[in-house]
Formats: structure tokens, sequence, C-alpha cells
């Protein structure tokens, strides 16, 4: 690690570490809000207006985090299992009549209600408890299956699948991919420049497609400055429906929660604490509840950053603080905003390519350190096909059952996991399973 968490680098290699954080942050979600219009039927400058809620909410949420709750350099982004849901569940309402924009209202008290979750479990110190059922075998598991999950997204993007409405493979996009993704290997092995790679790839990769005339014009600010709204989808609306389902989704993610701060703990060389964990689901609570206020996709700790980490070998909190500081102000600017949603998506994906390939190191790190016995290939193979498995089965097979189980057996990365922490600590549960728990929580 070339700067710990404690440590603070000199003042360039601290402004160019957190411009990388900035653009991490935003690369990692500007596609959410863009999504989440297209399916709620927005028009363009609500579009816009969502990009900058959930701009500021998540530099919010985020420095809040690294100041108070966990105190890692952790990224606070909108949850894919959240952002699913929505999208899930505004194609069944309208299918009921009901308005899109009603089932946002709804949402806004659902994440209120998940929030509110959180932060009792962090207050009764129940999450400190819970990360020990979060054995190597289930943590890597989690790590594997994330990787697995995220890669047929990433390799589409970096294909140039979806970039201008395009279904098929772009060609030279695909070969400028390669090439950003070449830059980022060769910039890593530098020792001067290695913490910069993914911001040099990204940089770069921007300018040559300015260059070459594929990147969108930048859409004019009518404003200079525009403050967040509260409740962005309009007046929150109770709907038993949403409410419970954002209950029990809340619920599960707290198994993020726990994971992401082990992947994170396992990047900075540190063991996190049980009042870490406590501080983290309370302030997840807080990012939770802040969504609910500004109408935005619920945020979780993204275990991205550990990724981040180990790539750039930077884990200082102090340039990811101003980072955060940054991507609240980006909230803040309209125009600043319009010009980083400018960013091409493919350019986004190929610089981050790298960083991605660690999500799936930390993961068979965990399975190199279990004892390969019949009952961790039974325990781990198991979790693992039904998780990838699922991960083919189309979409649409899903849709004739209620909404919350089509998405919870529908998503391979939540189901592998469930079925893991079922096999590891209650089918195959070992004698003396709860002293174990104890020692990998020590």
């Amino acid at each position: 690690m070339k700067y710990g968490l404690h440590d603070k680098p000199p003042v360039g290699t601290t402004i160019l570490s957190a411009l990388q954080w900035m653009i991490v942050a935003v690369s990692s979600s500007v596609a959410v809000p863009l999504m989440i219009g297209d399916v709620y039927g927005l028009q363009a400058d609500e579009i816009g207006n969502l990009m900058q809620q959930t701009m500021f909410f998540i530099g919010l949420a985020s420095l809040l985090q690294v100041w108070i709750g966990h105190r890692y350099p952790m990224l606070e982004g909108p949850a894919g299992l959240w952002w699913g849901i929505f999208i899930i569940l505004a194609q069944i309402g309208t299918s009921v009549g009901l308005q899109p924009r009603e089932i946002g209202q709804s949402f806004q008290i659902g994440l209120g209600m998940a929030g509110l979750l959180f932060m009792v479990f962090g207050l009764m110190g129940w999450i400190g408890k819970l990360q020990r059922w979060f054995t190597p075998l289930v943590s890597g598991t989690y790590m594997i299956l994330l990787a697995v999950s995220l890669c047929s997204n990433i390799l589409a993007g970096m294909l140039g699948i979806g970039f201008q409405h395009s279904k098929e493979v772009i060609p030279h996009v695909a070969i400028v991919s390669v090439a950003i993704v070449a830059l980022v290997v060769l910039v890593m092995r530098t020792k001067r420049f290695s913490s910069f790679a993914v911001l040099f790839g990204m940089v770069i990769g921007w300018v040559l497609y300015a260059v070459m005339g594929w990147t969108e014009p930048v859409r004019p600010a009518e404003q200079v400055i525009a403050w967040p709204s509260l409740f962005f989808w309009g007046a929150p609306r109770w709907d038993w429906g949403v409410v419970l389902t954002s209950m029990l989704t809340g619920f599960v993610l707290l198994t993020n929660l726990v994971t992401s701060m082990v992947v994170m703990g396992k990047a900075t060389d540190t063991v996190p604490t049980e009042q870490q964990y406590n501080r983290g689901g309370v302030f997840t609570g807080v990012s939770h509840v802040l969504s609910g206020l500004g109408g935005v996709v619920g945020m979780i700790p993204l275990s991205l950053a550990a990724a981040v980490i180990q790539t750039t070998r930077m884990a200082a909190r102090l340039p990811f603080m101003l980072a955060m500081i940054g991507i609240m102000a980006i909230g803040l600017f309209p125009y600043v905003a319009h010009f980083l949603a400018a960013l091409p998506t493919p350019v986004a994906y190929a610089a981050m390519f790298i960083s991605y390939t660690q999500l799936l190191g930390f993961g068979l790190k965990d399975y190199v350190n279990v004892k390969m016995d019949d009952r961790t290939i039974m325990v781990g193979g198991s979790s693992l096909l039904v998780g990838i498995g699922v991960m083919f089965v189309p979409a649409t097979a899903w849709q004739h059952l209620p909404a919350l189980v089509s998405f919870l057996f529908g998503n391979g990365l939540l189901l592998g996991v469930i079925v893991c922490l079922l096999l590891e600590h209650v089918v195959f549960r070992q004698k003396g399973d709860t002293q174990k728990k104890d020692d990998h929580a020590a």
C-alpha cells in the first residue's frame, strides 16, 4: 500500500487522487438516473435534475460515512438491488393502472423505512454480530458472484453495445476499449503514476473520443446553481406493497454492508471492528433516509471502492473526503453535472476493467484460504452453480411471480449468497461453528 488510511499524501498527489475518486464516483453512478428516467418516462430536464440529486446525495452520504461512520474511503452509491426493484415495480405498477410517478412517491417512504431498519440494527449492535456469519467461504462466494454478475455489462459496454443506442458490437469502439485497458495496465506498472492509472485511462480515452467526434454534445444548463430539492417524485404516498418490499430489500442489503466492509478491510490491510460495522449500519440507514428525502435510488457501500484502492494502492481518507465534497458541488452546479454525464460509457467501462478484476481476485483469495474438503466443495460449488446458473435465466421467466419473489429468485448474486449462508451455517453446519465464527471475526 503506497498510502494507508491515516497517511497524508503530498498536495499534488492528493488533488489528483481526489479527481480520480470523483471520476470513479460519477462513472459508477451516472447510468442509474438515466435508466430510471427512461423507465419512469421523465423528460430530459427531469432526468438532469435527478442526476444532480443523485450526485449530491452520493457525496453527502459518502462524506458522512468516511467522517463519522465506518471511516473507510468507500463510496455510497445506488444499489443494483434497489434500482432493479425500482424498475420491476414500475413495470408491474403500470400493468395494474398505477402511474410510474406514484411508484416513485411510494418508494420515498419505503427508502425511509428501510433506513430506519439499518439504524435500529446498528444502534442495537446487531450488525457487528451479523458479520460473524460471513466466513471466508461466504465472502468469497459473494465476491466471485459479484464479479461474474458485472462481467456481461462491463464487456458489453466496452464493445459499444448500448452506446449511442447501438444494439450491436461497434468494432472501432471495441478496439479503443482494448487500447484503454492496455494503457491502464501500462501505467499501473510504473511506480510514479500507478495510483492514477484509472484517471489516466478515462481522461485519455475521453479526449480520444472527442477528437474522433464520438462524444455527445454537452446539454446547456438553464441555471448556474440549483439546490437539491426534497421529494423529487412529489408528496410521499403510502403503498403497502412498495413499503414492505423496501423493508425486505433493506434487510437483504445488510449482507452487502457486511461483505463490503470485509472486503474493504482486506484492501486496506485492516480488520473492521464491531463498532465500525455498527456505525456503518447506522449511517447506511442515514443514506437511505437521505435517498428517500431526495427521491433517488437507495445507496449502499460499493465494494468497487476496495477494488480501486487495490489497483491504485491509495487508501488515504483525505483525497476521498475532498472528492466527496466535489461530488456534492457537482450536484449544485448543473453545467458541471451535465459535462461529466457526457463521459462516454465505453471509456468508463474500459478504464475500470482492471479494477473490476480485483473483485474476482478477492473472492479467489478467500477460497484459497479454505480447506478444500468435500464439505467446502459442496457448499461453495452449489452456491456458485445456483448463483451463476440463475444469471442465465431470462428475466422474463420470472414475470408471472410476485415482484419481490421474482427479483429475489432472479438475482443470481443475492440467491447464491443466501444459499451459501444456509449451507454453511444450517445444512452443513460443523460442530463448534460458533467458535469458528468468533475466531474469524477476531
